[in-house]
């Protein structure tokens, strides 16, 4: 390898962090330092009438599935497909190996877009405040909803105070819209299967392969569906939660990753050649 791919190399792998770095940056000060919009409500809106369970799938669940699963296949598929790639390839007289370069490609991508994916989320929680669906079991608002004053009229922010005793609950409980677990879960998930789809490919692993797939996706719906029947959020947040990871896994795979493909054994014989072949065997003797 010269020493201008070595640089290249270099200087590809230093923007990455520093761009992966700006945007974790820009996660931490969205979760910490922009204020949320915090939304009204009516007095009986039975949507926000829900009680207060703990999470089903915690955030360090996941996390944890949703990173660990993804780099486990990353790591495997490009060892078993490029193991025996031997191209001498150095970067500042350090060799390289074929798998590694291969590892560092769909990993690379792949957490450029858990950190676009969680990012675009904050940015919506924080903006639409959305009360969540156990909103009232929570704050309750000090207000007294059966009173006439207070009926069939939307109650600002400004007018109720919150009397729960569970304080450290109360901003993230105008957080619904939309749901993070959904959409970082489809993201990762379907990601996985579109990687699996691509390079889980030596032979007689088509039917493990496609088990991966309906499971890794199953893991993501489960995810999903817990986040209602947990009373966290909304159907509709939910479901555009979910619509956005997908929608960012299809362009970040199609687009926004780059695969390092296998040297072929052997190269495919010219077409004028085979022709030529076949001419001479249909030639008399």
């Amino acid at each position: 390898m010269s020493r201008e791919e070595s640089l290249h190399i270099i200087r590809k792998f230093f923007v990455d962090v520093f761009l992966i770095s700006g945007l974790v940056l820009g996660i931490y000060a969205t979760q910490n330092y922009w204020v949320p919009f915090e939304r009204g409500f009516f007095c009986g809106d039975e949507s926000l009438m829900f009680p207060y369970r703990n999470d089903t799938v915690t955030t360090p669940m996941l996390r944890l599935f949703g990173l660990g699963l993804p780099v486990l296949a990353f790591f495997v598929c490009e060892w078993v497909l490029l193991r025996k790639v031997t191209d001498e390839k150095r970067v500042l007289s350090l060799y390289v190996p074929a798998w590694l370069r291969g590892f560092y490609c769909p990993l690379a991508s792949f957490g450029f877009g858990t950190c676009f994916i969680e990012l675009t989320t904050n940015i919506a929680k924080n903006v639409i405040g959305r009360p969540r669906p156990h909103f009232f079991d929570l704050c309750k608002p000090s207000i007294d909803c059966t009173l006439p004053e207070w009926q069939k009229r939307y109650i600002q922010a400004n007018e109720y105070e919150c009397l729960g005793e569970q304080t450290d609950k109360f901003m993230d409980m105008h957080m619904s819209f939309l749901s993070g677990h959904s959409a970082w879960s489809a993201f990762t998930m379907f990601y996985l299967a579109l990687y699996l789809e691509k390079r889980m490919v030596w032979r007689g692993t088509r039917v493990l392969r496609h088990s991966l797939q309906f499971a890794a996706v199953m893991l993501s719906w489960f995810t999903a569906l817990s986040r209602v029947s947990d009373y966290k959020h909304h159907w509709s947040d939910v479901l555009a939660g979910y619509f956005l990871g997908l929608t960012f896994a299809v362009l970040v795979w199609t687009w926004g990753t780059d695969i390092l493909e296998p040297k072929k054994k052997h190269n495919p014989l010219p077409l004028h050649d085979t022709t030529m072949q076949h001419l001479q065997m249909a030639a008399p003797a």
